[in-house]
């Protein structure tokens, strides 16, 4: 299957990991969206790193394109679909070890904070579909951009990997709290 997306479905795909990761995190009482199990991340932690994450992608998208060719060059292969993508994200996130730099770390978040985290990781979801918007159809396979866990990749495959990161952490957040999909 070469499920490449479009760019209405990038933005589709985006709207929806993060109006699922908010309605997850909003039928959250207060002692869940606090708890720390085993001590992992809480869900307000996962909803700051997330906010975080995005929050640096958007510096990224923010620089010209030239400065981003100058950086990772021109990209000299197409885009992986989406299922490709996928596969190897799950293969990554398992077994790299990788864990969030200290600037994406999260300190202790209230629930009483709930409110404007999920307005702040709204607002930078539209700042990342602005920034989708400055880049035509061509140009999201024609250049690259560094990932953490997959090295060079082109835009297309960072917005796709933007999401995917979204529906990690809310799987996480699901197995934390003993629920399921």
């Amino acid at each position: 299957m070469n499920e490449i997306l479009t760019k209405a479905e990038l933005k589709a795909h985006l709207l929806k990991s993060i109006t699922d990761f908010n309605s997850l995190v909003e039928s959250l009482h207060k002692q869940e969206f606090e708890r720390q199990p085993g001590g992992k991340w809480s869900a307000g932690q996962d909803l700051n790193h997330l906010v975080k994450s995005n929050r640096t992608f958007g510096l990224v998208f923010s620089l010209p394109l030239f400065l981003l060719n100058f950086m990772y060059g021109k990209a000299n292969r197409p885009s992986r679909s989406l299922s490709a993508l996928k596969t190897k994200y799950a293969e990554k996130a398992n077994n790299s070890g990788l864990q969030a730099p200290g600037y994406l770390k999260p300190g202790k978040i209230y629930a009483e904070e709930m409110e404007v985290w999920i307005r702040k990781l709204n607002a930078s979801g539209e700042y990342l579909l602005k920034c989708l918007d400055k880049y035509s159809e061509t140009t999201l396979d024609e250049n690259t951009m560094g990932h953490p866990l997959f090295g060079k990749v082109t835009v297309r495959e960072m917005f796709m990997s933007i999401f995917m990161h979204i529906y990690h952490h809310h799987a996480i957040l699901l197995k934390k709290l003993g629920k399921s999909a």
